[in-house]
C-alpha cells in the first residue's frame, strides 16, 4: 500500500472508530464497579530468576479501549518490583500519556494526594518516548502524536493509608497529575480498590515466596 493509501486507511479508522467505541463516561462507570478481588485476579506477575526480581502490576485490571482497533491510550496502573533476596519492594505509579503537539512536553514532575495534603516528586521515563506520525521523524509536520510513559515512586506507607480508606460502595479514587516542562498538566487517578487488590497481591506473593 502506498503512503497515501496508508494515510487514507488510518483516516478511515479515525472516522469509523468514533462509532461503537466505549465513551469515557461508560469506561469510568465500568471501572468504578471493580473490586479488590478483581485486581487480585487480573494482576500480572513476572518472575525474573536470572535477575533475582519479581514484577507485579495491575496493567490488565482495567484498560479503556477505543475505536475499531481497540487501542489503549492514556493508561495507568501500579507496579511493584520485588528483590527476591532481600524482600525489598519498590512501588511505582505508571502512566502512559498521549498528546498532539508541535514538540515534546516532557512530563518530569508529579503531584499526588496524601492524607496530609498534596506532595510533589520527580517523575521519570519508564520507557523511551515515542512519536507516532509519518512526518515526525523528518520533522516535516507541525503536529505529531507523542507518547510518554512516565511514573514516580510511592512509599508503601502512603499506599497502606490510602487502602485503609476503601469503602466498596463509594468507588473512591486516589488522584495525581504530571507536570510537563511545556504544555498542559495531565490529570490521572487510580481506584482505591485497585490499590487494595494490588497490595494484597504483593503481600500474598511475598508470603508464598518466603521473602
Amino acid at each position: 500500500m502506498s503512503l497515501a493509501g496508508v494515510r487514507s486507511f488510518f483516516a478511515l479508522v479515525v472516522v469509523f472508530g468514533l462509532f461503537g467505541c466505549e465513551t469515557t463516561e461508560q469506561g469510568t462507570q465500568n471501572a468504578q464497579g471493580l473490586t479488590p478481588k478483581h485486581f487480585q485476579r487480573t494482576a500480572i506477575i513476572v518472575d525474573d530468576d536470572s535477575g533475582g526480581t519479581a514484577l507485579i502490576s495491575t496493567k490488565s485490571g482495567f484498560q479503556q479501549k477505543q475505536g475499531l482497533l481497540r487501542m489503549v491510550y492514556d493508561d495507568n496502573f501500579l507496579r511493584a518490583i520485588i528483590d527476591k533476596k532481600t524482600g525489598n519492594v519498590t512501588y511505582q505509579v505508571y502512566q502512559s500519556i498521549y498528546y498532539q503537539a508541535s514538540a515534546w512536553r516532557f512530563y518530569r514532575k508529579a503531584n499526588y494526594e496524601t492524607p496530609d495534603g498534596p506532595e510533589s516528586i520527580d517523575a521519570k521515563f519508564l520507557r523511551p518516548p515515542l512519536a507516532h506520525n509519518f512526518d515526525c521523524p523528518d520533522h516535516t509536520s507541525s503536529v505529531c502524536t507523542y507518547n510518554e510513559n512516565v511514573g514516580f515512586s510511592v512509599d508503601r506507607d502512603l499506599l497502606d493509608r490510602i487502602a485503609s480508606t476503601y469503602e466498596p460502595e463509594k468507588s473512591a479514587m486516589w488522584r495525581f497529575s504530571f507536570i510537563p516542562r511545556v504544555g498542559d498538566e495531565f490529570y490521572g487517578g487510580l481506584l482505591v480498590a485497585e490499590i487494595v487488590g494490588f497490595l494484597q497481591t504483593v503481600d500474598s506473593y511475598k508470603k508464598s515466596a518466603g521473602t
